[in-house]
């Protein structure tokens, strides 16, 4: 039997300041990546992109999903940022992608079948 689980995952990142012996003020900070109190996490980005982009499901269609499976809490707003941020951070490749392609001499070729006077090709 194959069963698939579905789960939410919280991780808490706290500050912690305080005053040491010098009498001067001392802060941590966040890990890397995190800019606002509350953000989701890799995966739920990159599934809410797959939705709206490969599945097109519409933002509010896609914000209710992750609702439904996770109770994630989203809404349909942070949707376009997500697949905003997405689309920078895949330029780069998505145009090397593109460039070896257009420089490919098989480029364009598929096996699709072409009639030429009448005969399939």
């Amino acid at each position: 039997m194959v069963e698939v689980e579905i789960q939410r995952k919280a991780i808490e990142y706290r500050i912690v300041g305080g005053t040491c012996a010098c009498e001067r003020a001392q802060r941590s900070t966040f890990p890397e990546g995190i800019e606002v109190s509350v953000q989701y996490g890799l995966g739920v980005l990159t599934f809410a992109v797959y939705m709206t982009q490969y599945q097109l499901l519409p933002y509010q269609r896609t914000a209710g999903v992750l609702n439904e499976l996770a109770a994630l809490g989203s809404h349909r707003g942070g949707l376009p940022r997500t697949v905003r941020v997405a689309a920078t951070r895949l330029e780069a490749p998505v145009n090397a992608i593109r460039r070896a392609l257009v420089a490919a001499p098989v480029a364009h070729a598929d096996k699709t079948g072409r009639r030429v006077n009448g005969n399939l090709y």
